[in-house]
């Protein structure tokens, strides 16, 4: 109303009124459509990954759980390897290993196909994008009469390169993420497992006056157990009730599977009772367990523990030192050994023959100066005099334990040393049949005599430490190598020829670049160099030090109840976190280099593009808006290329000398066999089982030989008892029939062949059947798999196999008490069966015992299958009753008698109790071998009275 008149004459406002207005209230409403379509494609996304986690996640976690298996078995088989070469099941478990690695490939292929349909969609944006919008603007500009100019072209390029990076990162992330949730859940679920609970109590200590003046039966209790419980559903131990007296010495007694050594976990906290109570002087507890735990390290650092050892050495804890070591005769090894005390042991101890590695977790218990001392069964692994001498020292009338007024508990079936314990208790039928002195316990002799051994010995000869020093330093090679093998190289290729695709362009949009390109090459040449070089070392010292977290972790959980039991954890969490931490270093220092590459890579980009530029602008009339365009786009991407080419060439190279030092190892270590199969012998052999031994020499080391110029003849069906005293070649005999140690000179003949002549594998598979002292258990397989690698026994076979050495009723009881879980087997060759296709690890765990009586089921389905094919093979035994009560010892004697000597097989076995395995013999049939400093000293055919008192010493 204020406006001229004349100001509407040209129809301005109506139009602005009509079209313009329109306009404004469009971009309203585009307002509004805005935060709409931001929703929406939120929704849209969230939907996507919703999809994506439910096909990615299940699939990921199926991944882990496959590669899980593969590791753990693979991992146990190599922990193994001696005892599989002995029973010759190396092809069936490389055959199992490459199972697992089919069936972990398969289950992976389901999550890369997933991998690959979203990486292509999500990169689909980046590839099609700037092609469909300048088709779709050509196409549009050609229709209205204007062309498609550089000045557009480019820029829009740019824009949609810049654009479309961030949204495929994106659309790469949301995968990663949600396979990492795959594991996360896997981490959660296993951390938030519940803790081990620990219910014992402490017991009130007494002082000297109040231990005065109180009655015999108040003294102070290092132990008390009522009304202990073990076990639920399938009772192991029941109405417990014991009081150990402090400075007092125990002896626990009683037949295989009785609840011995569960009865020591159970004090020392690692096995929860379901009913009663145990209360304790301490909860620091010096325990030495059936299976001796030894971490890597030198012999004095794993007997100083987790002590500071270069803290802990002062003139004291030294003389504390050379006390121990003196009473537990080590002092004698530590002068043959090579590096004395400082020599190293290995990964589990395996360059210490058996009986050394119990003698070092004693003087490690006895160091430790504990006031409890528990000793699950700790004498087995020694011979006669080291046994009796290292009893006198701790437990004699004037021992070291005395002295100290060392409560000490001692599992033990050798009734000679009865005599010097306080109290003796008898575990048998769940629960304790008697208890009390050695006086009125001999009085009752009928519950002792039926399991008791006279002397639990064993000799595990110098074989175990030279073959576990070869396997060690094969595997230390090994593990240095794996990671770096994984390195792939190939993406160098690709990113050469992209690159050089990038240059071409670059130069021939900017001509003069080419002077800038001997200057370009040169720094990056220097700069590939320099991040080369460095990289390469921080890797290798990050594999070292990630090594050594898994080895130290490994470790761990493998001792976690001697760590428990010894008050440890927190020095042990220290060394773990440490680990860590050492671990961490090199890989941060990667990151740092990895941070500077960029920065220098990058600063070089920019100075070309500002050349690019100020070439542009310099020349302008000599260049096109084109030229510069497609320089520019080329320097938004190039940068990224040379990065990567820089790297991929340096995992490349990191690559090929991982190859080439596998290459190497390869080439280096000796493999078996020494020389090739010359002949193939008939399907029947062997169908005697003679053995001759003629004038054989053998040794692990030069300048040393373990048997010498030793000839035996052993006919078909006799039974042979190789003894001797330690280091006397008795297990270094069976190892030259194994071929697992070559010959020197001489001759081995079986069924008059030279058994030099034959294949590995048809040597250890057909020839013999092994059962050695550590029994084989793949707890991760199924009971028929562990039976039967071969899958060829029916159900009937294998089911009366275990009701021979009784273990079928065990296990049947155990399917019907328990909810054994775990996928039954898919690669059964017969009918699935409830309890023989059920994972070993679903059953209770076995006792040692019994342990070995399944690996005698084992050689009884061996024994059954050659028996089809009309061959008698050897059956060899090295120490298989040496850890055993008397009950169990007869049964498997029994069993070897009849189910192998009565039926023609040549038995050849290393023993110590040599009475309790002729007895079971028929006259005529069994001789005695006896060596001496790996000679033939007497083969003695006449076994008698007067033979046992001869051999006493032995026995």
């Amino acid at each position: 109303m204020e406006s001229p008149s004349i100001a509407y004459d040209n129809g301005e406002a109506t139009t602005l009124m009509s079209t313009d207005a329109d306009s404004l209230d469009g971009i309203a409403e585009m307002v509004h459509e805005t935060w709409a379509q931001v929703i929406e494609v939120f929704i849209v996304c969230s939907h996507m990954s919703r999809f994506v986690a439910k096909n990615l996640r299940p699939r990921q976690k199926a991944w882990n759980v496959a590669t899980q298996n593969r590791i753990g078995a693979t991992s146990s088989f190599i922990s193994s390897m001696k005892i599989i070469k002995m029973i010759g099941l190396q092809h069936n478990l490389t055959r199992r290993v490459q199972q697992l690695r089919k069936e972990e490939l398969w289950v992976a292929s389901k999550l890369r196909w997933v991998m690959v349909y979203y990486n292509a969609s999500a990169n689909a944006l980046g590839i099609f994008s700037p092609a469909i919008t300048l088709a779709l603007f050509a196409v549009i500009s050609q229709a209205n009469g204007f062309k498609l100019n550089p000045t557009t072209a480019f820029p829009t390029m740019a824009i949609l390169s810049m654009i479309t990076h961030p949204a495929n990162m994106v659309m790469t992330i949301v995968p990663r993420v949600v396979a990492a949730f795959a594991g996360f859940e896997r981490i959660q679920s296993f951390l938030l497992r519940p803790s081990l609970q620990n219910n014992r109590g402490v017991l009130p200590r007494l002082t000297q006056n109040e231990v005065a003046s109180s009655h015999p039966t108040n003294l102070n209790l290092a132990v008390q157990i009522q009304q202990l419980r073990i076990g639920d559903k399938q009772v192991i131990l029941d109405d417990i009730n014991i009081e150990v007296h402090a400075t007092s010495f125990i002896i626990i007694s009683g037949p295989t599977g009785s609840g011995k050594s569960t009865l020591l976990r159970t004090i020392i906290g690692e096995v929860i009772p379901t009913r009663g109570s145990i209360y304790l002087s301490t909860r620091k507890i010096a325990y030495c367990s059936q299976r001796p735990w030894l971490p890597s390290g030198s012999i004095r650092e794993v007997i100083y523990g987790a002590n500071d050892i270069d803290g802990a050495i002062n003139q004291d804890n030294e003389e504390w030192y050379n006390t121990v070591t003196e009473m537990c005769c080590l002092t004698h090894d530590f002068d043959t050994l090579p590096d004395g005390d400082q020599t190293q042991i290995g990964s589990r101890g395996l360059n210490l023959s058996g009986g050394q590695r119990q003698r070092v977790t004693l003087a490690r218990a006895l160091f430790s100066r504990s006031d409890i001392l528990l000793l699950d069964d700790t004498f087995s692994g020694l011979d006669g005099d080291t046994e009796q001498t290292i009893f006198d020292n701790l437990f004699g009338s004037h021992g070291l334990t005395k002295r100290l007024k060392i409560t000490v508990i001692l599992v033990s079936n050798s009734t000679q040393y009865f005599q010097s314990a306080d109290h003796v208790v008898v575990l048998g039928d769940h629960g304790i049949i008697d208890q009390g002195d050695w006086q009125s316990i001999k009085i009752k002799a009928g519950s002792i005599a039926k399991f008791s051994s006279g002397n639990n010995i064993k000799d595990n000869a110098a074989v175990v430490a030279a073959f576990a020093k070869l396997s060690a330093q094969v595997r230390a090679k090994d593990e240095a190598e794996i990671d770096l093998a994984r390195q792939s190289g190939d993406s160098a290729l690709y990113e050469i020829f992209k690159l050089l695709m990038q240059v071409i362009l670059l130069f021939v949009a900017q001509k003069w670049l080419t002077v800038s390109l001997p200057a370009c090459m040169l720094i990056v040449y220097v700069v590939q160099k320099v991040y080369l070089r460095t990289s390469r070392q921080l890797r290798f010292l990050e594999l070292e030090a990630r090594a050594g977290v898994f080895s130290s972790f490994l470790e761990s959980v493998e001792g976690l109840e001697t760590i428990r039991s010894f008050g440890w954890s927190s020095a042990v969490i220290e060394d773990n976190i440490t680990s860590v931490d050492n671990a961490q270093r090199p890989e941060f220092l990667l990151l740092c280099l990895q941070r500077w590459l960029n920065i220098v890579l990058d600063l070089l980009a920019a100075t070309v593009a500002t050349s690019v530029i100020a070439l542009a602008v310099v020349y302008r009339d000599r260049v096109s808006g084109a030229q510069v365009g497609i320089a520019l786009n080329v320097m938004l991407v190039a940068n990224t290329t040379l990065l990567k080419l820089v790297e991929s060439w340096t995992t490349l190279e990191i690559s090929l000398g991982a190859i080439a030092r596998l290459r190497t190892l390869e080439n280096m270590t000796p493999l078996e066999g020494g020389m090739a199969q010359t002949l193939e012998p008939v399907e029947s052999w062997p169908s005697k089982g003679n053995v001759e031994f003629k004038n054989i020499t053998a040794s692990y080391l030069p300048g040393s030989t373990a048997l010498k110029n030793l000839s035996l003849n052993i006919t078909s069906g006799q039974k042979i008892i190789v003894c001797g005293r330690t280091g006397s070649g008795k297990s270094t005999l069976l190892l030259t029939l194994l071929r697992l140690l070559e010959l020197q000179s001489g001759q081995i003949i079986l069924d008059d062949v030279d058994i030099k002549k034959v294949g590995l594998d048809i040597l250890r598979q057909r020839c013999f059947i092994t059962v050695s002292q550590d029994p084989l258990l793949l707890s991760n397989e199924t009971l028929r798999f562990n039976l039967d690698p071969d899958g060829s026994t029916s159900n009937e076979i294998l089911i009366a196999s275990l009701k021979r050495t009784e273990l079928w009723f065990f296990l049947q009881g155990a399917t019907e008490t328990d909810d054994i879980s775990g996928p039954a087997s898919d690669n059964t060759p017969h009918n699935p069966h409830p309890i023989l296709d059920k994972p070993l690890s679903s059953f209770p765990e076995l006792s040692v015992g019994q342990s070995q009586l399944l690996a005698l089921c084992r050689a009884l389905v061996k024994a059954q299958t050659a028996q089809h094919a009309g061959r008698k093979p050897i059956v060899l035994l090295d120490e298989v009753t040496s850890s055993l009560d008397s009950v169990t010892e007869s049964i498997i004697h029994g069993i070897i008698d009849d189910e192998f000597t009565q039926k023609g097989h040549t038995v050849i076995c290393v023993a110590h109790r040599i009475e309790a395995l002729a007895k079971h013999t028929e006259p005529g049939r069994v001789a005695v071998v006896l060596l001496s400093n790996g000679r033939l000293q007497e083969v003695i055919t006449d076994l008698n009275s007067g033979t046992w008192e001869r051999l006493g010493g032995l026995d």
